[in-house]
């Protein structure tokens, strides 16, 4: 058996900027909180920092440590002595929270600036135009129940004048500080609306990414413990791929991540579908294991399924590897391993 990666679906940051970031050019001192009446429904917006996919981190000051989170890429970090499955765990959160990061940054720095319109039930922000976008954007938050909203991104093209040709970037669902279910909250991106809407800025964006969060509630974006559940969906007929990951982050600094992933991992990109699973685990110093699964796909009948183990130190580098094909040589004792079971 060849050596193999696997690689996902770009999930483009640019598709976020546009969306919110052309906006802001024209918002009089959007960075400072408003002192008016639309307070209730800035509280159902999470903060990006929030909701971030959790995982081990290295010096991300260390050129040969980047990664392109921005592209979200499925593949293991290309330096060597880092652990292989180590350079997955961060890789597949890196696309996610790249694109998570600037939607909500950005729309939070926007809901922070005087509303445009504000009726009983409902906020508005914009519409706003950039003079070198292509597309009218607007945010709305309405409430929908006691203390609880739904919020929307809208675009459309810089010449219409009507709000029947509004579409949806973004649509979330939140509660307030009032409600029990402060903190818990989903909300969607649609990269192909953002494409069709402008076309050269965002070419290569697809699909969808869905995240669901469940937060400690009336506490501070950085408290612990969260839950974060993301799901990627490309469009079909621009790339076959997709996975899904929840993410678990504890007060004691350790953390978990599950992976589900359908995709091509032989390198030519041109073959059946395989089924990925990805269990990775850590501890408050990023030491860690992950519990690999393939089948499917193109692998053969016999055995019709890889199972891998790897682990990983403090400094990052592979500890233990084994696997049940010797799809790559073993490595290391499993002992070294800083949880000894999946």
């Amino acid at each position: 058996m060849t050596q193999r990666s696997f690689t996902a679906r770009r999930l483009a940051v640019s598709t976020l900027k546009a969306c919110a970031l052309g906006a802001l050019a024209l918002l009089p001192g959007c960075m400072l909180e408003k002192q008016d009446d639309a307070g209730e429904y800035r509280e159902a917006l999470p903060r990006s920092e929030a909701v971030l996919v959790a995982g081990p981190e290295a010096d991300a000051s260390a050129p040969s440590a980047t990664h392109t989170a921005s592209e979200g890429s499925l593949r293991p970090l290309e330096r060597t002595d880092f652990a292989k499955w180590y350079g997955f765990t961060r890789a597949v959160r890196g696309g996610v929270n790249a694109v998570t990061a600037s939607v909500l940054g950005s729309v939070w720095l926007v809901v922070h600036s005087e509303p445009s319109a504000l009726k009983d039930g409902e906020a508005t922000w914009g519409p706003y135009t950039d003079s070198l976008e292509p597309v009218t954007y607007r945010f709305r938050v309405t409430r929908v129940a006691e203390a609880e909203y739904d919020y929307v991104l809208e675009g459309r093209p810089k010449a219409s004048r009507s709000d029947e040709d509004y579409r949806s970037v973004l649509e979330g669902h939140g509660f307030g500080k009032l409600h029990e279910q402060h903190g818990e909250g989903e909300f969607t991106i649609d990269l192909s609306v953002a494409r069709e809407l402008d076309p050269v800025g965002h070419e290569p964006d697809s699909g969808t990414l869905h995240i669901a969060h469940q937060l400690p509630r009336g506490l501070g974006p950085g408290s612990l413990p969260r839950t974060i559940e993301a799901e990627v969906t490309p469009d079909p007929s621009v790339n076959r791929e997709s996975y899904t990951v929840r993410s678990v982050a504890n007060e004691d600094g350790t953390g978990s991540l599950h992976v589900v992933a359908q995709s091509d991992v032989d390198d030519s990109k041109a073959t059946a579908l395989e089924n990925v699973t990805v269990d990775s685990r850590w501890r408050a110093d990023g030491a860690g294991r992950a519990d690999v699964v393939i089948s499917g796909g193109d692998l053969p009948a016999d055995p019709g399924e890889v199972a891998a183990v790897e682990c990983w130190g403090a400094d990052f580098a592979r500890s233990f590897y084994a696997d049940t094909v010797s799809f790559e040589p073993a490595e290391g004792e499993a002992s070294a391993c800083v949880y000894g079971a999946p």
